[in-house]
């Protein structure tokens, strides 16, 4: 497991400079699946292009495979544009794991409640008891290999789980807006 260095030529051809031969995408994608840290550069200008030839690489397993890549996540990653770096991380933990998202979001939202006096301290403990999964007591991190390897199955709920949510958002929201009894 090292890295192994590949060139990219003008006419597409990759080499690899560690085996000495040419390589397609798919034995890219079988030396990061050993574990090996693969990087592309242009043969000319040394330009680093292991980023787009790594979403070439999944573009192909994609059309070779099929449901590599959940629909949720290229629609989030789509609509996430041009955001700050942080914000697509955020995303992407959201994704990876939702509930740990929720989780967060939930107590930060519960936290600005009490902040503003519109909950007292026994009514913000009450609603994280009610709100939180008590499963979850810290947020984990998730690397992007985990996310790539993430199957098709469980796009339908992951998005159930975005709408579920968006749903406890309204609802804190709306609480917030409540006036206080």
């Amino acid at each position: 497991m090292g890295e192994i260095q590949i060139k990219r030529y003008n006419n597409r051809k990759l080499y690899d400079t560690v085996n000495r031969c040419y390589v397609t995408l798919e034995d890219i994608a079988g030396y990061i699946a050993n574990g090996d840290a693969v990087r592309v550069v242009d043969h000319e200008s040394g330009q680093d292009l292991t980023t787009m030839t790594l979403a070439q690489v999944i573009v192909d397993q994609e059309r070779r495979l099929g449901g590599l890549i959940p629909r949720a996540l290229l629609t989030r990653l789509i609509r996430i544009g041009e955001a700050r770096l942080e914000d697509l991380g955020e995303s992407m933990q959201a994704f990876l794991a939702p509930q740990e998202f929720v989780n967060r979001h939930i107590r930060l939202r519960l936290e600005r409640l009490k902040a503003r006096g519109a909950l007292s301290e026994e009514e913000f403990e009450q609603w994280l008891i009610s709100l939180l999964d008590p499963d979850i007591a810290n947020p984990v991190e998730v690397s992007h290999e985990t996310a790539l390897s993430l199957p098709e199955k469980h796009g339908a709920e992951i998005e159930h789980l975005w709408r579920e949510l968006e749903a406890l958002e309204r609802a804190v929201d709306a609480l917030a807006r409540s006036p206080k009894a």
